[in-house]
């Protein structure tokens, strides 16, 4: 009897020390207590520092903020089984401008990300539909989220901007799966996959509850290591990270851990990245800075019209020399008008009677012609004659006649006697 006693005790104290072991606490310390700690964030340390994103990140998010983008899945349902071999997915999306910039790279998109394997980055959308074909998965359940992301890759954290659901090939899967109210998490890649320097660390956590809410109320942690340096965060929010490990290559790995720092499900929240070296040209986000019609094009807006006439080609010199002339003619206006009104007025001048009653000097010239030549030398007596006094003239003489045309003048004298006889008719000295 005692050695049954014995076996029974042995069993009851095997079993009891058991039950602990493989009780698991609640998946964000709901059993663990008051008197547990929440284990403290940390900053990023050793080769990694936290930096601002690039100015053209900045641009494009506050270009970007005014959009509130909206995705639900519409075929196939949610935790729906498809009898096909080829999964096809159709989303819609709404207030998200998806463009792919042939220069400066992808703009806003949408990322559908299937269990573990690489994303999908979807650009383009018959209106605001979304359809995708997955070829190679194999049979059975499968888990699957889908977000509107920046053009950098960055997720949209605001409500509506991400889903996640599951799909089942042929049969489900009992146990390959999260459970629904299990957290999962879901490593965030920026666009390229590539390791531009700085480092955008971003992620998705489903099912995670708020924390923080008051002090002491930490729920989870997630340890973030880049290239053997790690540090803890607590809170769901993107990262810009600077630092080096002397290639241009590098690996991020997330892993979900309760406040106390346990990993939760690590099969499912225990993943990495791997970013390879950067390739050909830099996309347009990592710029310092964008141009109105690059930050229009890369965000997927219509580029401003201003913009348009400052790129236009320059004037042809003709046209410019034709402006140029018409500028230099145009203040020549007032002198020619000044320059008719003299005009003007010197003919009005002219129309009006002279005041002066003396011949002019053209006009003596003229009768002096018109006298006669004399055949021979005058005698005294007919040089001591007075000349007749030439009449005023009231009006503007009228235009002069031909010198032929003129009557002679004939002399006219009141002295009598031997002189006058001396004379002529025609005015001629007689020949003796």
């Amino acid at each position: 009897m005692k050695s049954i006693w014995a076996v029974l005790l042995a069993a009851v104290l095997l079993l009891g020390a058991g039950l602990p072991v493989h009780a698991r606490p609640g998946f964000f310390n709901r059993d663990t207590g008051s008197a547990a700690k929440p284990l403290p964030s940390s900053a990023p340390s050793g080769k990694l520092q936290e930096v601002a994103p690039p100015g053209a990140v900045q641009q494009l998010r506050q270009n970007l903020q005014r959009h509130h983008p909206s995705l639900r899945l519409s075929d196939p349902s949610n935790d729906s089984i498809v009898s096909s071999d080829a999964l096809e997915l159709r989303f819609e999306i709404e207030d998200w401008p998806l463009s792919n910039d042939p220069e400066l790279g992808l703009g806003p998109h949408v990322v559908l990300k299937i269990d573990n394997r690489a994303p999908l980055r979807l650009s383009e959308s018959n209106g605001n539909l979304l359809k995708v074909r997955i070829d190679g998965l194999e049979a059975g359940s499968h888990r699957f989220s889908a977000w509107a992301a920046y053009p950098w890759g960055e997720a949209v954290q605001s409500p509506g901007a991400s889903i996640q659901g599951r799909l089942h090939l042929w049969q489900k899967l009992q146990g390959t799966q999260p459970e629904r109210d299990a957290p999962w998490l879901v490593p965030v890649s920026p666009a390229g996959e590539q390791g531009l320097q700085p480092l955008l660390v971003d992620w998705l956590i489903w099912n995670a509850p708020l924390q923080n809410l008051r002090e002491g109320d930490g729920r989870w942690r997630l340890r973030i290591s880049i290239d053997g340096d790690s540090f803890l965060v607590d809170h769901q929010e993107a990262l810009w990270l600077k630092g080096s490990n002397g290639s241009n290559r590098h690996d991020i790995q997330m892993e979900l851990l309760n406040g106390l720092g346990e990993p939760i499900t690590p099969v499912f929240n225990n993943q990495l990245i791997h970013l390879k070296a950067p390739a050909g040209p830099k996309p347009g986000w990592m710029r310092p800075h964008l141009t109105e019609s690059q930050l229009a094009r890369l965000s997927g807006s219509p580029e401003p019209e201003a913009l348009e006439v400052v790129e236009s080609p320059p004037e042809p010199p003709q046209k410019a020399e034709e402006k140029q002339q018409e500028k230099t003619e145009q203040p020549r206006e007032l002198p020619q008008v000044e320059i008719k009104i003299e005009k003007e007025v010197e003919d009005e001048v002219k129309t009006q009677p002279e005041a002066d009653p003396k011949p002019t000097a053209p006009e003596e010239s003229e009768e002096q012609e018109a006298e006669p030549p004399l055949a021979e030398e005058p005698s005294k007596a007919e040089v001591a004659l007075p000349t007749p006094p030439t009449p005023a003239q009231e009006k503007p003489a009228e235009p002069q006649q031909p010198a032929e045309q003129e009557p002679k003048l004939m002399p006219s004298s009141s002295l009598g006697g031997s002189a006058r006889e001396l004379l002529n008719s025609d005015g001629r000295l007689r020949k003796p």
